[in-house]
């Protein structure tokens, strides 16, 4: 080997031949052996040649030349032209590396921020597994797993993407020091929300080619307190997007050439869906039951078992976590009120699944904010609660951490738990059928106070009763619960139009008892008493409506009944009010009778003039009858209005009466006779037609209903019950001396107001005995004219007498009234047959009577009327 050969560059070295017919075979044989990795450019040539068809992703740069025939090797060139010549291939190699060094150097140190600019907008990282290996003490170590890839396509400006190309292509590999990636957020002061330790990384980075990363990393908690805010903003709906900055410094090293120490930034921005949402969770066990503490202590302890879904691809080991329960305040700006505290034991989170978790609460005692009235309101944020629940709307409560149960547990996640309010929204249940049965026994009516201020509770028809109720309580409730008081505003529809409304403002005692039903559900019973609860009618026509169908139909029908519920509730917590528990039920109301009206079946016992007119009468009236209903009342005034054959002739009041179900006896009455005034000319012929037929023993029936003077406060309820006409039939009289009952030997239930007659056939005179019904009371005739028939159609006698003449009380006898016979031959063959006897005659008259200043006259028909006969 020469000098030359010792001095030559290793490229010169490997190309020299002995002779120029070797070198030439020689340089051949290489460039058919091995190609070139890229050719020299030329004008035409680019400096880095792509293939527009390859792949994106996992593609390599390749460039192909095929070796020129040299025509430098002519064996006929000088020595010095030959070692020039073989020179050349030391040259460009040393042009070449020159090249890439130069390219390195700018890429490294002439353009990092292009270079930076190209790794910010081409890096692409798709995590495929997430999952927190183990809890440290100031964070998480978690294992990272993805594809990083750079991806050209993603840099905005060409010559950007050009040279990221060309210098990842030179550099090939890439190494990363360990680093430490801090994430802040801007919008909130760039606050530090956590610092993520990442070890030593090598990645291909040329372009397309994807590298499939596998390390772990400590997560370290940032500021918990300036968190607070996000977190609340995220909760509340308030955070339209959120921006993420993350800052790193990172050694870079390709092979054995540092690229010294990059300091990169990103910033990533979510809005929209975009943005993490609160996880979907579902309730499948809900158990509240009584529990003991230490202490001899009662309290309510709550089960909940429910499934979260996991909808990100990372899983967890939770570690036993303690919560506070809170529920909302009378105002949003309040302080929450926490009512229980809650623990869970450790939870294993999978990717994209749902996951299994269970709470145990516990509710020691009822703060006394819950329970007392907001200001200025009368309702409590418990009563919110509860009815908002009981609605079926959402209910909102408040979950915070707390200390945790378990040693176990690192103290920073007890710290970031209790900075932030997680708000739970829930749908509460529908209580449908609430109401399983609604019952009402020993029911009373109190009609108005006649002296009430009209619009007033006391001008108000008043109910009293028992209620017995069976409430269908939720399967969930496994505790007692006693309800000592209650009371209501509850509305009254019928066919969905109100009717009016039951006022139970008034407290009123009552007693629960928790009952398992056939069907295995819990149920509560709930009797208390209804003392002379006010029933406001607002709608006349569909409270007349109601009555109809229910006394004429003869059958139930139904009621619905809303109301907004005041309850006192006793439970181990203790006693405390809910105001305002909506509830609904459906009441059907049975006919108030098992038969008919007609059976009431009245009977006078006596009768007693009070004051008269020339138009009018007022008789007090004591009377036996019979309430076919189950319902009891009170009736402190009532006018009904009496009629014959549809024309009103007198008014029946009633003033302060009781009447119970069943036999009543003793009840005064008072009759207003006035036909005149109710219906002038046609009342006093329809008054004296009712008399004629009632004095003639026929049976006479008469009419009673209400109308708007009925009830002097509340003249619409006087109106909804005009429609209702009871007809009964006028009782019968017992007239005679008090104590005389006057049974009739031939069994005839007709009035009888003429005991017997006499007939005096010397004198031609007539004396009657007559009965007259009032006990106390002395009723003047004020003239006969009368005739007598024997065989039905016989006149035999006549009688016209003009002079008045006094019926004392009970037993009297008339003057002798003249008799003007009207005797033949048949006529006369009668008295003689019945002289010293009875004789049966019918009679056709018409009386005057008067009655103080009152004055009328009747006709009587009378049949079969017994008359002695004699001398």
């Amino acid at each position: 080997m020469t000098d030359d050969d010792v001095n030559a560059p290793l490229l010169d070295r490997a190309s020299r031949s002995p002779s120029p017919q070797r070198s030439v075979r020689s340089g051949r044989s290489g460039y058919q052996q091995k190609s070139s990795p890229f050719v020299l450019s030329t004008e035409s040539t680019p400096l880095l040649l792509r293939r527009e068809d390859a792949s994106r992703y996992g593609s390599e740069l390749e460039a192909t030349s095929s070796p020129p025939t040299s025509r430098d090797s002519s064996p006929y060139q000088t020595p010095d032209e030959s070692k020039a010549r073989r020179r050349w291939p030391t040259y460009l190699a040393l042009a070449v590396l020159s090249v890439v060094v130069i390219a390195i150097l700018i890429l490294g140190f002439v353009t990092p921020s292009a270079v930076k600019e190209y790794a910010e907008q081409a890096v692409v990282f798709n995590p495929t597994n997430l999952s927190i290996n183990s809890s440290t003490a100031a964070g998480v170590r978690a294992r990272v797993q993805g594809d990083f890839v750079l991806d050209a396509s993603r840099v905005r400006k060409k010559s950007v993407r050009d040279l990221g190309r060309f210098g990842t292509w030179i550099a090939r590999e890439v190494e990363t020091g360990e680093s430490e990636v801090q994430v802040y957020l801007p919008e909130y002061g760039n606050v530090l929300i956590g610092t993520a330790s990442v070890p030593s990384i090598k990645a291909n980075i040329r372009n397309g080619h994807v590298n499939h990363i596998d390390f772990l990393t400590d997560l370290v908690a940032g500021d918990i307190t300036g968190i607070r805010p996000i977190a609340n903003d995220w909760l509340a709906g308030r955070l339209g997007q959120l921006r993420f900055k993350a800052t790193t410094a990172v050694a870079l090293k390709s092979g054995l050439l540092s690229l010294g120490t990059q300091v990169l930034s990103d910033t990533v921005t979510f809005s929209g869906r975009d943005l993490p949402q609160f996880p979907e969770f579902n309730i499948t066990k809900l158990n509240v039951h009584e529990a003991h503490i230490p202490g001899n202590k009662e309290a309510m302890a709550v089960d909940v078992s429910a499934t979260v879904l996991n909808g990100y691809p990372f899983k967890l080991t939770v570690p036993p976590l303690g919560f506070d329960i809170l529920v909302p305040n009378c105002s949003p700006g309040d302080p929450y009120i926490l009512v229980a505290d809650a623990i869970t034991q450790t939870v294993h989170v999978q990717p994209k699944q749902p996951t299994a978790l269970d709470v145990s609460g516990l509710i020691h005692h009822l703060p006394a904010q819950l329970t007392k009235a907001c200001p200025g309101q009368k309702s409590s944020p418990l009563d919110l609660l509860v009815a908002n629940y009981i609605q079926g709307l959402e209910t909102t409560i408040f979950i915070r951490g707390a200390d945790s149960p378990s040693d176990e547990t690192p103290p920073w996640i007890v710290d970031l738990m209790k900075s932030v309010t997680v708000p739970l929204p829930f749908t509460g249940h529908t209580f449908d059928n609430l109401i399983r049965n609604f019952s009402m026994t020993n029911v009373h009516f109190s009609l108005p106070d006649p002296l009430a201020e009209p619009g007033s509770p006391e001008a108000q028809p008043k109910i009293s009763a028992l209620v017995n109720v069976l409430i269908n309580l939720p399967e969930q409730m496994n505790f007692g619960v006693d309800i000592p008081r209650v009371r209501a505003n509850a509305d009254v529809f019928y066919h969905g139009n109100k009717l009016g409304f039951l006022d139970l403002k008034k407290w009123q005692s009552a007693n629960a008892t928790r009952l398992e039903g056939p069907d295995g559900l819990p149920s509560l019973s709930v009797v208390f008493d209804v003392k002379d609860a006010p029933l406001h009618v607002t709608d006349e026509d569909v409270f007349s409506e109601a009555i109809q169908s229910l006394i004429f139909g003869g059958k139930p029908i139904s009621l619905k009944v809303s109301a907004d519920v005041d309850a006192e509730v006793k439970t181990a917590l203790g006693q405390f009010l809910i105001r305002k528990i909506p509830a609904e039920g459906k009441i059907n109301v049975k006919p108030p009778y098992g038969q008919s009206l007609t059976d009431i079946n009245p009977r006078v016992e006596s009768l007693k003039l009070l004051h008269t007119t020339e138009t009018s009468v007022l008789v007090q009236a004591v009377v036996n009858f019979t309430n076919p209903t189950k319902y009891a009342a009170t009736i402190p005034l009532a006018d009904l209005l009496l009629s014959y054959n549809g024309t009103g002739i007198a008014h029946l009041i009633m003033r302060d009466i009781s009447v119970i179900p069943g036999s009543n006896s003793g009840v005064s009455l008072e009759l207003l006779w006035n036909p005149s005034d109710s219906n002038g000319t046609d009342g006093v012929t329809a008054g004296r037609d009712m008399l004629s037929q009632y004095v003639s023993g026929m049976n006479t029936t008469v009419s009673i209903q209400s109308h708007e003077g009925t009830i002097p406060a509340l003249p619409e309820l006087g109106r909804a019950f005009s429609a209702l006409r009871l007809d009964l039939r006028v009782p019968r009289l017992h007239p005679g001396a008090p104590g005389d009952d006057n049974e009739d030997p031939d069994g005839d239930d007709r009035p009888h107001f003429i005991k017997d007659a006499t007939f005096h056939l010397w004198s031609s005179t007539a004396v009657f005995t007559l009965l007259s019904p009032f006990a106390e009371t002395t009723v003047f005739v004020t003239s006969v004219d009368a005739v007598a028939f024997y065989n039905h159609t016989e006149p035999l006698a006549k009688i016209l007498y003009t002079l008045p003449f006094a019926v004392p009380p009970g037993e009297s006898e008339t003057p002798r009234l003249p008799v003007d016979l009207n005797v033949n031959d048949a006529g006369l063959d009668v008295l003689k047959r019945a002289l010293g006897g009875t004789l049966r005659m019918d009679a056709l008259a018409k009386i005057g009577v008067r009655m103080g200043e009152y004055s009328t006259v009747i006709l009587y028909k009378g049949k079969g009327i017994g008359a002695k006969v004699r001398i």
